[in-house]
């Protein structure tokens, strides 16, 4: 039984944006233009999502130490 991609998660999105980065950074030469930009568009994006579910647990965190601490 395969597991479900859970394309939400944090892990899924970090393992695409370092896909990207990688693609870009090793053969940047085998890329057009336009597929740059969309590569780059992408790359913010999933930036963007990875920075809000960090936050978000940043702030689960200092709820459970708040409560833990009274």
């Amino acid at each position: 039984m395969t597991a479900k991609i859970n394309k939400d998660s944090f892990e899924y999105n970090y393992k695409r944006l370092e896909e990207i980065m990688e693609k870009l950074e090793s053969n940047i030469e085998e890329y057009s233009l336009d597929d740059i930009m969309k590569y780059y568009q992408e790359g913010l994006k999933l930036i963007k999502i990875c920075r809000k579910k960090l936050e978000d647990a940043e702030l689960k965190i200092e709820k459970i130490n708040a409560d833990e601490n009274g």
